[in-house]
């Protein structure tokens, strides 16, 4: 879909003005780390995204966090994940999780979102799910408590309602959303990650899946999309 009239006039008159735009725009520019900067702000307040969260733009799309997220909050093959199913995005978020951890699986109908109260294990170290099944038209308008994830936080896959309502963040540990669905054009996500879950990231995560080497360096680990951004 594309984005809204005023947003796309807005990108042509600054594409058509005097001056370098951001696609031409050195990524480690003044310039371009404040329009940064403000993105940055916007999603913040916007979204309401505590301070103790990190907010990221990383590459890969949503399936480039498919890996990340196991990589990031398991270091050992050892460890369990475990998984709400309930459609198509979840099912291929669980594809990537198995190369790289043990899961357990909370599996619904496609039709609705499975009860996960009782069936969480407290050894997870995270309970994923994707807060709207496009394919399967099931979406998630109350996050699940900490009570229900059996004190294990939450790893949402919000690409296709990010911005579309608010976000209870108390049981959240890591949040992430492709732009293309709601918020930019293809090419850029947002991932916002509790801090405390930082610091610990499998020995086999490449640096351009690595939160904590994203967040040491500013979002500038490698070049950014500076046009998405």
């Amino acid at each position: 879909c594309n984005l809204p009239p005023p947003v796309e006039a807005a990108i042509r008159e600054t594409i058509n003005k005097p001056g370098p735009t951001s696609l031409a725009l050195s990524h480690r520019s003044p310039e371009f780390l404040e329009i940064m900067a403000g993105a940055l702000e916007k999603i913040r307040s916007v979204m309401a995204v505590p301070d103790n969260f990190e907010i990221l733009f990383t590459h890969g799309g949503g399936h480039g966090q498919f890996a990340a997220i196991p990589l990031n909050l398991t270091n050992s093959p050892d460890h369990l994940a475990s998984y709400v199913v309930s459609g198509t995005w979840s099912e291929r978020s669980i594809i990537e999780a198995n190369r790289y951890c043990k899961t357990e699986v909370i599996k619904g109908d496609y039709s609705s979102m499975p009860e996960i109260a009782g069936k969480v294990s407290k050894d997870s170290k995270f309970l994923y799910l994707c807060s709207n099944e496009t394919v399967n038209c099931i979406e998630v308008f109350d996050l699940p408590t900490s009570e229900e994830t059996n004190g294990v936080p939450l790893v949402v896959d919000a690409s296709s309602d990010f911005t579309s309502k608010p976000i209870c963040w108390d049981n959240v540990g890591v949040l992430f959303a492709c732009a293309s669905k709601n918020i930019g054009h293809p090419g850029i996500t947002v991932t916002i990650i509790r801090k405390d879950l930082l610091g610990n990231p499998s020995p086999y995560c490449p640096g351009v899946l690595d939160w904590t080497a994203n967040v040491e360096a500013e979002n500038l680990w490698n070049t950014a999309a500076t046009f998405n951004i």
